[in-house]
């Protein structure tokens, strides 16, 4: 398996999901820091916290912008807590040390988290503040989640009106955000769609140019699948129902 500078931390994912351990034909994986000797951490992150206080835990998936040293992400989905559904993230690497805090929308609890990486994974501490859930702490784990960039998507969805099955073509630049087009069999409202919208760790939302149609998603940890909701918002053909698509 060769592995180009894009993809060389996928490589390393698929090597630690075989239980190799080490990474395999990928060579120097020098894109795994930044100059400086800074991990390289930008891209899709999906989290879980597990609470010191009691069996509890919540889910964040984000999107890093890393500048040198300094990390951002202007969404952060939560799951799992009733404080918030999203948030925000400001943060800094120094070689292998992150430092996170993330604001919830709102601004009811911030989050402190303090981990160290290897680029495909994150480990450490995190303690809230705040109003909500102020006091609550404990340890987190993050895993790097690939993007779903691909011009091979196809899928189908099932609603209370039957089934289509569609084809998909993505592409996602630094900030997360996707762009690119839907093609549907089977329906006698729409054919072909240009859609946008981001990813965000496991979370994946895109909708149509149109606003007809709106889905939101989670992918699988190596990003080969994505399932969830969708809606056609408008039109003959408005329904709600549930989709999966897959690539090679």
């Amino acid at each position: 398996m060769l592995c180009s500078r894009k993809s060389v931390r996928v490589c390393s994912i698929w090597a630690v999901l075989a239980g190799a351990g080490f990474l395999v034909g990928c060579g120097d994986d020098s894109s795994s820091n930044q100059p400086g000797g800074n991990a390289n951490v930008s891209g899709n992150w999906h989290a879980v916290t597990t609470s010191s206080l009691g069996p509890t835990s919540f889910d964040l998936d984000f999107f890093i912008v890393q500048n040198g040293g300094s990390l951002a992400s202007s969404t952060v989905f939560f799951g799992g807590t009733p404080c918030a559904d999203n948030g925000t993230l400001t943060g800094s690497v120094d070689r292998q040390a992150v430092d996170l805090t993330i604001t919830e929308s709102g601004g009811p609890d911030t989050i402190t988290i303090n981990a160290s990486t290897n680029s495909v994974t994150m480990t450490g501490t995190y303690n809230i503040s705040g109003s909500c859930d102020g006091g609550d702490h404990g340890t987190f784990s993050a895993n790097f989640v690939p993007d779903v960039e691909s011009s091979q998507w196809s899928g189908s969805t099932a609603s209370s009106n039957g089934t289509l099955t569609f084809t998909a073509s993505l592409t996602e630049d630094s900030q997360g955000r996707l762009s690119g087009s839907m093609v549907f069999s089977g329906s006698p409202c729409f054919s072909q769609m240009t859609v946008s919208g981001k990813q965000a760790g496991s979370v994946v939302q895109l909708s149509d140019s149109q606003g007809i149609f709106a889905a939101s998603g989670t992918t699988s940890n190596n990003a080969l699948t994505v399932s969830g909701l969708y809606s056609v918002i408008s039109g003959p053909c408005q329904e709600d129902g549930t989709f999966t698509m897959s690539r090679p």
